[in-house]
């Protein structure tokens, strides 16, 4: 009993003397910022000169203890502030015009630019810059003869040729891209430039090759990429590169106005662009192809929320100038109506019907072909394309495509010329997680010729590939 009273006594002298400290000090506390709370609190501590040397060790152990928790939250709310202010000068750099029904990157879709809104941005006081691609490795197996071993090129069928298999491991697919982005009067200006490694030699390494370079301000667009006469948006997701024998794949040079139509969804747009054409030469005859005036293209398009519709019309003149003649001269011209829309949540269509006169070329086949030793003519045509694709559930996507392209049989041809070609794809892609895809695809192809002739062949593709984030 006599030890435990002055133990009582000291507990409440202590009690008593924490609670004459804490009063004053509260009052100050609350009156305080919260960053000098504490310093005051010391300050005045140490102005009432209080005897327990053991309570101002024990502040300053907590002074101590808040500054190094304050340090690493402080670095966290820097953070925050700072990736709060990058969104909101990336956001400034967004448009309508360039990003929308984009929003996040579409999976498996080979032919949409990188998303804007997310990944490897580099963010300047005036401009930022996006880089974007992928990588895609190719495995290819061929069951019968073709003499495009890097893509699906069905026009490349050798009709009588040996049976033969072929084995092929390449990452000429793979992609790098650049988009900038500035402002012009709160107007928002963009240069693009994307490259892949399908340049040099089938069958080889790969070199870099310029895709897209071009820019945009306002309604106009001058540069190289697709051109006015495709719809992008209407082309299957095939893992092959070549893609369906209708679809018009060309990017060329060009420079093109586009007017949205107020707001109702319908846009036109006319261009000027690089006039390339293809001739096969009579037999005899020497001379060159020339191109003196630029292709006219214009395009009719319709966009909504589940679908869109493009009608598009090109107009040229291909000419062939003889060795120490004129230039003879012909006049072209073609149709290509395509659309995609969405039958269900989880489902889409594709078509396309391409048809004209001289413009194979935008396809891959002459514009003009000989008939005779010293004769030629220009090459009517015809494509259709439908395709399909499929959303199983949100790491697994199929797509299917089936195309034909039709030539003319103008009489006086070789009869080894290309009559008709037939592509089929069908496919099944995995993104086991996210910006990682995995797929596997079987290809068939026929070639005939205009003597009637055919020969087929069939291939396996399996692909894996890294987006850029």
């Amino acid at each position: 009993m006599s030890c435990s009273t002055p133990a009582r006594t000291i507990d409440d002298r202590a009690i008593r003397r924490w609670i004459l400290f804490a009063l004053p000090l509260c009052f100050v506390a609350v009156s305080a910022p919260a960053e000098e709370s504490l310093a005051t609190l010391l300050q005045v501590a140490e102005a009432e000169h209080f005897d327990e040397p053991l309570l101002l060790a024990q502040f300053s152990e907590f002074n101590e203890s808040l500054d190094a928790i304050e340090s690493p939250v402080t670095e966290v709310l820097d953070q925050l502030e700072a990736s709060s202010l990058d969104r909101s000068m990336q956001q400034s750099f967004t448009s309508a015009s360039f990003d929308s029904g984009r929003g996040t990157q579409q999976p498996n879709n080979f032919t949409a630019f990188p998303d804007f809104n997310q990944g490897i941005i580099v963010l300047g006081e005036e401009a930022a810059l996006k880089i974007g691609g992928f990588v895609k490795a190719d495995f290819i197996t061929d069951f019968d003869p073709i003499d495009s071993v890097d893509s699906f090129d069905t026009s490349q069928i050798p009709v009588g040729a040996a049976d033969r298999k072929n084995s092929r491991f390449h990452a000429r697919s793979s992609r790098l891209s650049f988009d900038t982005r500035w402002k012009v009067q709160q107007e928002v200006v963009r240069a693009f430039v994307e490259a892949d490694f399908f340049g040099g030699e089938d069958g080889a390494n790969g070199s870099l090759r310029l895709r897209h370079a071009y820019g945009t301000m306002g309604y106009i667009t001058a540069g190289q990429t697709w051109t006015t006469f495709t719809h992008p948006s209407a082309v299957p997701q095939t893992l092959d590169f070549e893609g369906a024998v209708s679809n018009v794949n060309r990017r060329q040079g060009l420079v093109r106005l586009d007017l949205p139509l107020g707001d109702s969804g319908w846009s036109w747009a006319v261009s000027l662009e690089d006039p390339r054409i293809q001739i096969d030469i009579p037999i005899g005859v020497t001379g060159e192809g020339r191109t003196e005036s630029p292709d006219v293209i214009t395009h009719l398009k319709l966009e909504r929320d589940r679908g869109d519709f493009q009608a598009a019309f090109v107009m040229r003149e291909l000419g062939f100038q003889p060795v120490g003649d004129p230039v003879i001269t012909g006049t072209a011209w073609g149709f290509n109506f395509t659309g995609s829309g969405k039958v269900t949540e989880d489902t889409r269509l594709y078509s396309q019907i391409t048809f004209g006169e001289g413009i194979g070329s935008y396809r891959g086949s002459p514009d003009v072909v000989s008939t005779g030793p010293s004769s030629a003519a220009i090459l009517p045509m015809f494509g259709w394309m439908v395709g399909c694709k499929h959303v199983w559930n949100e790491r697994l996507t199929s797509n299917l495509t089936y195309s034909e392209l039709l030539l003319d049989p103008i009489a006086g041809q070789d009869p080894t010329n290309l009559r008709q070609t037939n592509y089929l794809a069908v496919n099944l892609i995995h993104n086991p997680v996210d910006r990682v895809f995995v797929g596997i695809e079987y290809l068939y192809g026929m070639r005939e010729n205009q003597n009637g002739n055919q020969a087929d062949a069939t291939r396996l593709q399996m692909t894996f590939g890294f987006y850029l984030p």
